[in-house]
């Protein structure tokens, strides 16, 4: 009997013949009540159903289905019956002590985080903070335990079997759950409800306004989601990671929410998006700067639905030709520059990048400036851009004397759904963008002026060097580019002189500048 015998059997690649010859065993002992079919099928749904269950390995799997017909216990199967024995209080368990039951009351439930462990398996994990009436403390769920949630809320008294009592992370103690302990809930009718419930601490689910917030207290709020950024990456003590901040309003005030790292990906598993209210339970407030901030960490985040007194979001776009020094404004126009991101030294020797592009509307352009991973933004000449959360500053060296600084709470949007009546304006200005024909850009009088062309380029020169007046040297290479209506001269500098052409190819230029004297 070789593993081809087996074939269709969901087993481990690498199972070794030690194991493989378990699996033939568990077949003999039940082939005369199973057939090779159902054998197979029964073994690759349990392994479907415990497929995040990182503890339990092919052996186990084959104990599920062969013990249910020879009476044997099965390794680490959970039970389908709740037998907590006799509780325990929370204060009597010291760490060490293992496989003991324990009711007591929910105060307070993280989402799931996502971990790797060292094998290089992915998990999940979630954080139960419970009370009786002796003490409090935290209560860890593993990835086979996360199923449990579904049914548990915070106030609710839970029956807990097979916990075991380790030394916290942060001192003290801490419950960690196995793959087979089991959760419920339980109320007066339960045969194991507490009589001393009374003594239990209540669970008092105290929603306060945004603009009563303090710093260093754990908080719940209810609100409404007026801004999801995008992630953003960014590199401390040499580790990267994600950050996002999103904005939630209630009528009160505004406050950030920060999502650091694998928590990034509520926003996809939660399916956030603005206009959405949600529910901030027992999470961290800090101030920084003057502001106040919230910080996801042991608490929770969730979307609720229900007639809560929470204002519709009310957005105000500002005209660019308004634009003054303010802060966390919306804007929106048509791109019509793009410049070339440029990498740069911080001062903690890790790398930067930033990228300049230029908006405009019916009333005036300026410049945005976009850092780090938005200047991997996919957006093209001619394309909407809505820009939420930007801080317009003075700027010396732009010809509206403004700049759109964005930062990590801004959201960018290409091409945004809605708007439609601004999108109309900006779509006519969209078609006067474009390239311009050779003998266009020959009638132009001043120097500097920006134009795009499209041409073949028939003559290309070699590159030259030059020293700078600061001492670095640069690099500039001519040549022709020519169309239909006639041929001008081109100048590449420094890392686009030093890039591959080929003559009698065409190509795209943007952005490139004039200067009088040169055209032929």
């Amino acid at each position: 009997m070789d593993k081809e015998f087996f074939n269709g059997m969901n087993l481990a690649e690498d199972i070794s013949e030690e194991d493989f010859q378990y699996i033939k065993d568990g077949w003999e002992k039940v082939q005369d009540a199973l057939s090779k079919d159902e054998f197979i099928d029964k073994f690759n749904k349990i392994k479907e159903e415990y497929k995040d269950a990182s503890f339990f390995s092919d052996k186990d799997f084959i104990d599920m289905v062969v013990n249910p017909f020879t009476g044997e216990e099965t390794k680490d199967e959970p039970a389908d019956t709740f037998d907590v024995g006799t509780p325990k209080t929370i204060a009597e368990v010291e760490p060490g002590r293992q496989g003991f039951s324990v009711i007591a009351r929910v105060m307070s439930i993280s989402n799931p985080k996502l971990f790797t462990s060292r094998k290089g398996e992915d998990g999940k994990l979630a954080n139960m903070q419970i009370a009786d009436n002796t003490g409090e403390v935290r209560l860890v769920l593993w990835t086979e335990n996360i199923k449990h949630l579904k049914h548990i809320s915070e106030g609710d008294i839970v029956e807990i079997s097979d916990v075991d009592c380790k030394d916290g992370f942060r001192g003290g103690k801490e419950f960690s759950l196995r793959p087979r302990s089991l959760l419920r809930t339980i109320d007066e009718t339960s045969e194991n409800y507490p009589e001393n419930i009374a003594e239990f601490p209540v669970y008092e689910e105290n929603i306060i306004s945004i603009a009563d917030i303090v710093p260093d207290e754990k908080v719940s709020i209810i609100g409404r989601l007026i801004r999801v950024p995008t992630p953003h990456s960014y590199e401390s003590n040499g580790k990267k990671g994600k950050v996002t901040s999103l904005e939630i309003q209630d009528k009160t005030g505004k406050i950030a929410y920060t999502l650091w790292n694998k928590d990034v990906k509520l926003i996809d598993s939660l399916d956030l998006k603005e206009g959405d209210i949600v529910k901030i339970l027992n999470e961290q407030s800090r101030e920084r700067n003057g502001e106040i901030s919230l910080s996801h960490w042991d608490g929770r985040i969730l979307k609720v639905e229900g007639d809560y007194d929470i204002p519709e979001y009310e957005e105000n776009i500002i005209k660019i030709g308004n634009a003054q020094e303010i802060s966390d404004v919306t804007l929106i126009g048509i791109v019509t520059k793009i410049q070339d991101t440029i990498q740069f030294d911080r001062q903690d020797g890790t790398k930067g990048f930033v990228k300049s592009i230029e908006i405009t509307d019916e009333t005036g352009s300026i410049r945005v400036t976009l850092w780090g991973d938005d200047t991997k933004l996919k957006v093209s000449k001619g394309d909407i851009l809505k820009v939420m959360g930007g801080n317009i500053e003075y700027d010396d060296y732009a010809t509206s004397g403004y700049r759109v600084n964005t930062n990590w709470n801004t959201e960018l949007r290409v091409n945004p759904e809605g708007n439609e009546e601004l999108a109309e304006g900006l779509n006519e200005i969209a078609s006067k963008l474009g390239p311009i024909t050779i003998s266009e850009v020959q009638d132009h009088e001043d120097d500097g002026e920006e134009v795009d062309i499209i041409g073949r380029l028939i003559t290309l020169n070699d590159t030259h060097s030059f020293q700078r007046d600061d001492g670095s040297t640069g690099y500039v290479r001519s040549g022709d580019i020519a169309d239909s209506t006639g041929k001008v001269r081109i100048s590449f500098w420094d890392e686009k002189a030093e890039a591959s052409y080929g003559i009698g190819k065409a190509y795209q230029v943007e952005n490139a500048r004039t200067r009088l004297g040169m055209y032929e």
